[in-house]
């Protein structure tokens, strides 16, 4: 069986499991676990905050349910990169730079540039 480390969605303490997350389990901290917040499938931008179309609506994301379609993130899925900085550097990779420039422009430079984006050519 494969052990999982799981983070307290509270105090980030990490907890050790066997495959999947006991119901009742809980944290030093008084916790609950098996919560919608350490689901992989948990996303708060689609309906009902769960992208598992199969599961039942959960009303506190925060409170132990009885979902058995629960499938716990584990601290080694963070690679310590938020979602929007791996956006940034993908974006930056599509097209050739930096996600944000290392030194803030001045108005002189950016006009320079815009001013050669938009020459006309002989």
């Amino acid at each position: 069986m494969a052990r999982l480390d799981i983070a307290c969605p509270a105090c980030g303490a990490s907890h050790f499991v066997d495959s999947k997350i006991p119901f009742r389990a809980e944290c030093d901290c008084g916790q609950d676990l098996h919560v919608c917040l350490t689901c992989r499938f948990y996303d708060p931008y689609v309906e009902n905050e769960c992208r598992e179309v199969s599961a039942d609506p959960v009303a506190n994301k925060d409170r132990r349910n009885l979902c058995e379609y629960h499938q716990a993130v584990t601290t080694d899925d963070d690679d310590g990169q938020s979602e929007a900085d791996a956006a940034k550097q993908k974006l930056a990779a599509l097209f050739g730079g930096a996600a944000a420039p290392s030194s803030p422009q001045t108005a002189d430079d950016a006009k320079k540039k815009l001013e050669a984006l938009f020459k006309k050519k002989d």
